[in-house]
């Protein structure tokens, strides 16, 4: 296994990237339980909500009809409050729907 010398002493190349994706904002642990607890929260409109992306905080959804991102707006922010519970801080701040 291939080797770099980070702040004076050696890693791995898992470590390094382990530190790079830190501080990206790549949290994939975080990733993993939210597409666990989405159809949870968000209920029989799971079916109308697709996740497609989070960047920055912020998840970007694709939705079925019309209704469904207008229904989306209106359940956004306690949709982001019930989110934010499954996580040791809170680090989803909106939620931004798409057609497609």
């Amino acid at each position: 296994m291939r080797q770099a010398q980070t702040k004076g002493h050696w890693a791995t190349a898992g470590e390094v990237l382990r530190v790079w994706k830190r501080r990206a904002g790549l949290d994939s642990d975080r990733i993993l339980v939210l597409n666990q607890v989405w159809e949870r929260e968000a209920g029989h409109l799971s079916h109308h909500w697709v996740l497609s992306g989070v960047r920055g905080g912020v998840i970007f959804v694709r939705v079925k009809t019309p209704a469904a991102m207008q229904e989306l707006q209106m359940r956004g922010r306690g949709l982001v409050r019930s989110l934010n519970k499954y996580f040791k801080k809170e680090w989803i701040k909106d939620i931004r729907a798409s057609r497609g």
